[in-house]
């Protein structure tokens, strides 16, 4: 193609593309998704169904009321946390999370690259700077970068970084970020 696009999506179309393209690309975990439902609520309802006998045999084993009910829970978190797990494990497998990453700010933005993706956030494209215990973050809304505090020299590398950023946002932006950054920016008056 020998042209350049220029187009429009709507946010309801991308929340629409956003949980198709969940589906599409995770089918297994979305099965496992419906079983582990499927099975917590079946399970309810037979724990409900036949209480009494539950009840019973509960009793005659010496166990105590709701030892089932609180059984069911359980697995149904267990189930939860596994499919967490098996997602974060699909995730790291179809992406190189341990690449280096190489980020330059310049006139028009920052500008994040790996060997496998780039992004270029625009300085009225980030819609938030904040910090976290371990760097600093700028976001773009829903897509969060995260710049290590070990990838600057020092913290007062950091603080600068912080403060360019902070004076090139757009107002809204910078209202999201001021509390949040309160402490770096009133160390320059």
């Amino acid at each position: 193609m020998d042209r350049e696009l220029t187009y429009q999506v709507p946010f309801e179309r991308l929340c629409k593309l956003g949980r198709k393209a969940g589906r599409t690309a995770y089918p297994r975990l979305r099965l496992l998704g419906w079983l582990v439902l499927g099975a917590f609520l079946g399970a309810l309802m037979l724990v409900n169904v036949f209480g009494d006998e539950v009840e019973r045999w509960q009793a005659s084993v010496g166990l105590p009321p709701l030892t089932a009910l609180i059984a069911i829970i359980v697995a149904g978190i267990a189930g939860v946390v596994a499919l967490r797990r098996a997602a974060a494990q699909e995730t790291k497998l179809r992406a190189n999370l341990a690449a280096d990453v190489h980020m330059r700010k310049d006139d028009g933005g920052v500008h994040v690259a790996t060997d496998q993706i780039e992004y270029y956030l625009k300085w009225p494209g980030i819609s938030q700077v904040f910090l976290e215990p371990d760097g600093v973050v700028l976001s773009h809304a829903s897509l969060f970068f995260l710049i290590p505090d070990r990838a600057f020299a020092d913290m007062a590398e950091r603080d600068g970084f912080i403060r360019d950023v902070y004076a090139r946002l757009g107002e809204d932006a910078r209202g999201r970020s001021q509390r949040g950054l309160r402490n770096v920016l009133e160390v320059t008056g």
